[in-house]
């Protein structure tokens, strides 16, 4: 009877204690399942979803390896091109440019970077090298946006008030701006450093180490900002250029005009289409990942869209600097392992040498009048005037 009642008794704890788990399992998947889309951190598990994506690893690594070596290229050539050139490093628009090619190689760099997560699993679990990896392309990719405002606020004051340009594009002032805009991008970019939800049984993934907060109310609305500024900015120059183009083709004929306002219209479209086409999609899947949106295909749509986040950054030197004539030539120069300074070093030996001729052709002529005697000199004085004397040096040389 007591050898009954104890195993009876037995059965039964452990029927409790196999219900007991299945409800503390059962509870945790409910509470990840209804989080509220407005909770600080978010606690959905994406362990599952990244041994679903395991095996695409090697498709993300050949894409990252790709867009590396394109921006790493693309924008080293571009800050050589302007550093080494001094008539390029005159021009005082060019800094932009030259920032800009900066922020983009920094967006290269930080690839590698994420590469590694890909290849060590064990860095998930890392909190220091984790929260870095959001940092760096925070600050990266926060600096190219960034400076795509300022040459749009550049050329628009270049374009709209040309006659105030020179006034406020002074030296000083450009690279005050340029100060000013890292500080701000690196206080905006280190606050994951203080705040962030890392949780070392999670993957290291966007929305399971940024806030929601800092992602929905400082990240979103920054690059929301960014575009509307950007678009009103490009409306504004094209505008301008639109109408100054009219009143110069009043009296051309009207294919030319026409041919000339596409090409003006050509150039707007391919400064905002690339950075809209690049950065919207990305942004989209972040808001859709943020506030609990998931599906199994949801991973592959957020690094797709990352790896064409990145590639603005290769685009850019394209966009706003190989389409510069002086800093094209200067690229093919480079690339033929020649000096950028090139031409202006011939020029000024030219000048030199012309400057050298006249001095001789100058002491021949007065060598002949010696010849010839002073007093044929005097007496040609003498019958013409002595003309003034900066007359005098202008006809000279």
């Amino acid at each position: 009877m007591c050898t009954c009642v104890r195993v009876h008794a037995k059965e039964f704890f452990c029927s409790v204690m196999f219900l007991r788990e299945n409800n503390v399992v059962e509870a945790k998947a409910n509470a990840s399942s209804h989080a509220p889309i407005w909770s600080i951190c978010s606690t959905d598990t994406l362990n599952n979803t990244a041994n679903h994506e395991q095996n695409n690893h090697v498709v993300w690594i050949l894409m990252d390896s790709i867009l590396f070596v394109a921006i790493v290229l693309g924008n080293v050539l571009t800050i050589l091109a302007i550093a080494w050139a001094r008539r390029l490093r005159n021009v005082v628009s060019n800094y932009f440019i030259l920032n800009l090619a900066v922020s983009d190689l920094m967006v290269g760099v930080t690839l590698p970077y994420h590469l590694a997560f890909y290849v060590n699993a064990t860095l998930h679990h890392n909190k220091s090298v984790c929260i870095s990896r959001f940092v760096m392309f925070c600050f990266a990719c926060g600096g190219s946006i960034y400076n795509l405002i300022v040459i749009a606020i550049d050329r628009y004051i270049a374009i709209v008030h040309p006659l105030s340009y020179n006034t406020y594009a002074t030296k000083k002032r450009v690279l005050l701006t340029i100060v000013v805009a890292w500080i701000c991008i690196m206080g905006m970019s280190s606050i994951p450093i203080y705040w962030n939800c890392f949780d070392i049984s999670q993957i290291c993934e966007l929305e399971t180490v940024l806030p929601r907060y800092y992602i929905v109310a400082i990240q979103m609305p920054a690059f929301f900002l960014s575009w509307v500024a950007m678009f009103i900015l490009y409306w504004k120059i094209w505008r301008e250029a639109y109408m100054h183009a009219r009143r110069m083709n009043s009296g051309i004929v009207p294919n030319i005009a026409e041919k000339n306002d596409r090409k003006s219209v050509q150039v707007v479209l391919l400064i905002l289409g690339c950075f809209s086409i690049c950065w919207f999609p990305y942004f989209v899947v972040v808001c859709m990942r943020t506030f609990g949106w998931r599906t199994k295909s949801m991973g592959i749509w957020y690094k797709s869209t990352f790896a064409l986040a990145v590639a603005n950054s290769g685009m850019n030197p394209f966009i706003y600097a190989w389409k510069n004539t002086n800093i094209r030539k200067a690229f093919q120069k480079i690339l033929h392992l020649k000096s950028p300074n090139n031409n202006l070093n011939s020029s000024f030996k030219m000048y030199l040498e012309k400057q050298h001729a006249l001095k001789n052709q100058t002491e021949h002529v007065q060598d002949d009048r010696n010849a010839n005697g002073n007093n044929n000199l005097h007496e040609h004085l003498a019958d013409h005037p002595r003309l003034d004397p900066a007359e005098e040096n202008r006809t000279e040389i």
